[in-house]
C-alpha cells in the first residue's frame, strides 16, 4: 500500500530538512503489526536528529519520529497478544507516518478509552522521569532545572506520588504556583546563590541526585548543590554541547555525573520489569494523573511548519502531528 511517512533529508536546521514522501509500505511479516498513527509528537530528540546534534546520525534519508500511537490495522502470521482495532502505544519506529509495520511484542497495548493524542506521548517522557527517579526512597530530596519542561512537571507528579521531595528551578517567577500545584516542594526562580537557596529549600538535608536538562553552565550549578555521595544526571541539551563542571569541586568532591538514555535504561531491565513500567504508565495516563500539554497539532503534510513551531521559544506544550 502506499503511505505518506516524514523523512529527514539532511542535518541542518530542522525545519529546512523535512519532507514528506510517498512509499510503499509491505504487509506485515510474521510476529509483525501494521500500526495506523493516530498522533505523534516532536520531541528534543527529533530536533537534535534533524539538526544533527544526535549522538546517532542515521544513513539519510532518514524515518523521523521516536513516539506515537494508534491503532492496529493489521496482523502477520504469528502475531500474538493484539487485535485489529487495538488501540497501542510505540516507543520508537519512525512515527511521523500514516502507517509503520513493528514486531508486535514492541508496541504497547493501551485501555480501550485513552485519549490517543496523549497516549502518543506515553513512551518517552513519562518513561524518561520514572528512569530518573529510579532508586529514589520516599523523603530524599531531588533537585531539577528546566522544571517547567513536560518532563520537569511529570518528574514532580511521579515524584510526589512515589514520596520523594523535589526543589525546582525556573526562570519565570510566573511559573511557581503551576509548579506548587503540580506537588511541588519548592519551586526556585533562577541560578543565583543556587547552592544556599537549595539548601534553605530542603531545611539543610543533602540533595540526593539532580537532573540537568540544559547542560552548559547549568550543570555546574546543579553539581555544586549536590550532597555527599549523590549524582549529578545528565539527560538533555538545551542551551547547547557541553557540560560545565566547576573543577575544584569534581576533584575535591564526591558527586558521580551521569548521562541518561531512556533506550538504554530500558534496555537494562528484564522484559517483565519493562511490561510492568508500561502498564503502571499507561493507567495512569488513562486515569488522567500524567497528562501532557499540547499547545498545537497540525496534518502530516504540514510536518516543515509543526517543526518550526517546535523550535519555538516560550512554548506552553507540545507540538503534535496528527497523521490521520
Amino acid at each position: 500500500m502506499t503511505i505518506r511517512r516524514v523523512f529527514c533529508t539532511a542535518f541542518g536546521e530542522p525545519a529546512e530538512v523535512v519532507a514528506v514522501r510517498s512509499i510503499e509500505l509491505p504487509p506485515p511479516g510474521p510476529g509483525e503489526v501494521t500500526i495506523e498513527i493516530a498522533a505523534a509528537p516532536i520531541n528534543p530528540a527529533d530536533l537534535l536528529l534533524l539538526s544533527g546534534r544526535h549522538l546517532i546520525k542515521p544513513s539519510l534519508p532518514a524515518v523521523v519520529g521516536i513516539e506515537g500511537a494508534g491503532v492496529v490495522a493489521a496482523l502477520g502470521p504469528g502475531a500474538e497478544g493484539l487485535a485489529v482495532g487495538q488501540k497501542v502505544a510505540l516507543p520508537f519506529g519512525g512515527t511521523w507516518s500514516e502507517k509503520v509495520v513493528m514486531r508486535a511484542s514492541d508496541v504497547v497495548a493501551l485501555p480501550d478509552g485513552v485519549d490517543l493524542v496523549q497516549a502518543s506521548m506515553l513512551s518517552v517522557n513519562p518513561v524518561t522521569a520514572a528512569g530518573l527517579l529510579a532508586d529514589l526512597r520516599p523523603g530524599e530530596w531531588l533537585l531539577q532545572n528546566a522544571a517547567n519542561s513536560a518532563v520537569g512537571k511529570l518528574v514532580i507528579r511521579l515524584a510526589r506520588r512515589r514520596g520523594i521531595r523535589t526543589v525546582n528551578v525556573v526562570r519565570r517567577a510566573e511559573l511557581v504556583a503551576e509548579l506548587t500545584a503540580l506537588g511541588a516542594d519548592a519551586v526556585l526562580v533562577g541560578e543565583d546563590d543556587l547552592a544556599a537557596r537549595v539548601s534553605a529549600a530542603t531545611g539543610g538535608a543533602p540533595v540526593r541526585r539532580a537532573l540537568d536538562a540544559i547542560a552548559g553552565v547549568s550543570a555546574g550549578n546543579l553539581y555544586s548543590c549536590v550532597g555527599e555521595g549523590g549524582s549529578l544526571v545528565c539527560y538533555g541539551l538545551l542551551s547547547g554541547d557541553r557540560v560545565i563542571l566547576p573543577a575544584a569541586q569534581v576533584v575535591f568532591r564526591d558527586v558521580t555525573v551521569t548521562g541518561y538514555s531512556r533506550l538504554r535504561s530500558l534496555r537494562k531491565l528484564p522484559r517483565e520489569q519493562v511490561r510492568a513500567l508500561y502498564a503502571e504508565l499507561a493507567q495512569m495516563l488513562f486515569a488522567g494523573e500524567i497528562t501532557s500539554e499540547v499547545e498545537a497539532t497540525y496534518p502530516l503534510e504540514r510536518a516543515a511548519e509543526a517543526v518550526a513551531h517546535a523550535v519555538r521559544e516560550g512554548r506552553s506544550g507540545k507540538i503534535v502531528l496528527l497523521p490521520r
